[in-house]
């Protein structure tokens, strides 16, 4: 491997990187715009704020464990999901994170992105770099849900219906695409 590929594969590891927390930030910033009434009553559809940031932190954490069952030479489970229960999986979820307070859910965001980075810390430049890479492909996911997420409350807060679609349906299709 020429020195031109090793700086282009770790270049491109930090873009990923950075964008990675350019999304979480926004994430973060337009959680932070949000009033106070919001975090536990239906702000997008029946979801509050905190429902939202709960269901961010769960899907993290699933791509967390999928990276980890990369490295360790197991196919994720998570490349296996049954589709059709998505819908039910993100209530159950963000049914089980309702009893906590919004600081211990967005805490939880914050800690499971922590371990993301600590996972892709074991990575190498070229497995994560590499263009079809099943790691960049989990990133791009990450990446994309938190984009969907805060183009959402922003699109709320502004008084608009929606959002436009910014990538994939779910994180599940964007890491077996």
């Amino acid at each position: 491997m020429s020195d031109d590929d090793v700086r282009t594969r770790a270049d491109e590891r930090r873009r990923l990187l950075a964008e990675l927390e350019l999304e979480r930030n926004q994430l973060i910033r337009n959680v932070e715009t949000c009033r106070i009434r919001d975090i536990e009553r239906p702000f997008i559809g029946e979801w509050s704020v905190k429902d939202i940031v709960g269901h961010v932190a769960s899907w993290e954490a699933e791509v967390v464990t999928a990276i980890r069952e990369l490295r360790e030479g197991r196919r994720p489970e998570l490349y296996d999901f049954n589709r059709a229960r998505l819908d039910a999986w993100n209530r159950e979820h963000v049914e089980r994170k309702r009893s906590l307070d919004f600081f211990s859910v967005l805490e939880q965001l914050r800690t499971g992105r922590q371990r993301l980075l600590d996972e892709l810390a074991h990575i190498s430049d070229e497995d994560l770099a590499d263009e079809g890479s099943r790691y960049r492909k989990l990133v791009a996911a990450v990446i994309d849900h938190d984009r969907e997420h805060w183009h959402a409350i922003a699109a709320r807060l502004a008084g608009m219906d929606g959002a436009r679609r910014t990538g994939a349906q779910s994180i599940i299709e964007e890491a077996t695409s």
